[in-house]
């Protein structure tokens, strides 16, 4: 059986990053990619503000914007020799996408971080974290971009001195 790489996509920069790295893994390993969207009912009831008369329609809009993330992701897998496959799931994300790598007897997850750190992780919570936790396969996390601190230009300050004198 050929070795599957589960890729999550949410169309993020991360997720794009990630989705790269799973494409150069699998043309190395001759493997195929499964893209996944998870539909997260949490992000519904938020969009309603928790009103249940609307969170069907939130959750109908969500995986059709899901549809068209694995679309456009499709697009950027190019001709794999090792095939492409796609889903779009319901339910708690890092739950779902550890589900799905088990199930469909994925060798690989591979996922992109949007590096949160502090109250904005505590707050949203890290996906990345979840499926770490309740995956039974490796998963490899790939970093949102960040500039380096060498790459950065730096302008010469002028003198104070000379500055002052003129």
């Amino acid at each position: 059986m050929k070795q599957r790489i589960l890729v999550p996509v949410d169309g993020s920069p991360p997720s794009r990053r990630a989705l790269e790295a799973a494409v150069d893994l699998a043309k190395s390993l001759d493997a195929s990619v499964v893209l996944c969207h998870v539909v997260d009912p949490a992000k519904a009831a938020m969009m309603t503000f928790g009103n249940p008369a609307f969170a069907s329609g939130c959750i109908d809009a969500l995986r059709d914007e899901g549809e068209a993330i694995v679309e456009t992701a499709k697009e950027r897998c190019g001709d794999l020799a090792g095939g492409l496959q796609s889903f779009v799931v319901q339910g708690n994300p890092a739950e779902e996408i550890a589900q799905v790598a088990q199930a469909l007897h994925a060798g690989w997850i591979v996922m992109g971080s949007h590096g949160r750190s502090g109250l904005s992780r505590m707050l949203m919570g890290s996906v990345a974290e979840g499926v770490l936790r309740h995956a039974s396969v490796p998963v490899m996390i790939v970093p949102s971009e960040r500039e380096h601190p060498s790459s950065k230009q730096t302008s010469k300050p002028e003198p104070a001195a000379a500055s002052a004198a003129q």
